[in-house]
C-alpha cells in the first residue's frame, strides 16, 4: 500500500513538472500560511498574508514576529482564529519556515530532498523532584521528502527511503559497508546527488 502510495504521488508531482519550473534560489514563494504540505508545494497559501489580521483587525506585516491571536478572513467574509500550533508552515518574505519542534524553522537546503535543523525540548519525569523533572533542549536535524512531505531522520535508513527509488544510487549506497553508510559526509554526499539527479520543481504561475 505504501508502495503504491508514494508512486501515485511522485506521478502527480511528474505530471506538475510539466507546467512548472525547476527550482533555484530565485524562485518566489507567495507569503501566507500553509495549512498542508500539499499548499506549500503548490506555492497557493491557504490562506495568503493580505488575509491575515490581529485581534484588532490590523494586517499583518511580518508572520515571522507577530504575536498574539491571528485571524483571517473566510470565503464567506467572517473572522477565524488561526491555531499557529496546527498549521503546516508559512512563508515570510519569501522564505519558506516549517513546524519542527519547538517552533517553526527555516528549511535550509531546498531540494528534492531537503533539509532543516531545529531546536526540540524534552523533559525527563522525576516524581521526587520539584516540578517533576528536569527540560533540556536539543538541536536536531531531518531531511523532508519534497515528494512525499515525510520528515525522515538524517541517518542511513531515513536517506535510503528516498534514494531507493533511484537504482543507481541505490545499488551504489547499497555497496558501502554498514559503517560508512551513516557517516555524515555520506549522507550529505547522496542527498547532493539525488538532487542533482532528480530536480525540484514548483508551479510556474499560478
Amino acid at each position: 500500500m505504501r508502495t503504491l502510495l508514494v508512486c501515485s504521488m511522485l506521478m502527480a508531482h511528474a505530471a506538475m513538472a510539466q507546467d512548472s519550473v525547476r527550482y533555484s534560489g530565485g524562485y518566489v514563494f507567495k507569503d501566507g500560511i500553509y495549512f498542508n504540505f500539499q499548499a506549500f508545494r503548490g506555492n497557493g497559501p491557504s490562506v495568503p498574508l493580505e488575509a491575515i489580521s490581529t485581534a484588532q483587525g490590523q494586517r499583518i506585516a511580518d508572520l515571522r514576529s507577530a504575536g498574539g491571536k491571528l485571524f483571517f478572513t473566510d470565503s464567506s467574509g467572517g473572522r477565524t482564529r488561526l491555531d499557529m500550533d496546527a498549521i503546516w508552515g508559512f512563508c515570510d518574505k519569501g522564505v519558506v519556515y516549517v513546524r519542527a519542534g519547538n517552533d517553526f524553522s527555516r528549511i535550509g537546503l531546498m531540494g528534492a530532498l531537503a533539509h532543516l535543523v531545529y531546536d526540540a525540548t524534552y523533559r525527563n519525569y522525576d516524581p521526587y523532584m520539584m516540578g517533576g523533572g528536569t527540560a533540556y533542549t536539543v538541536q536536531e536535524q531531518r531531511f523532508l521528502d519534497m515528494a512525499t512531505g515525510a520528515f525522515l531522520p538524517v541517518s542511513a535508513a531515513g536517506l535510503y527511503t528516498v534514494i531507493a527509488r533511484d537504482a543507481v544510487l541505490k545499488e551504489e549506497f547499497d555497496a558501502l559497508k554498514k559503517k560508512e553508510r551513516n557517516r555524515p559526509e555520506t549522507l550529505f554526499l547522496f542527498m547532493r546527488r539525488y538532487n542533482d539527479r532528480h530536480p525540484l520543481y514548483f508551479p510556474g504561475k499560478n
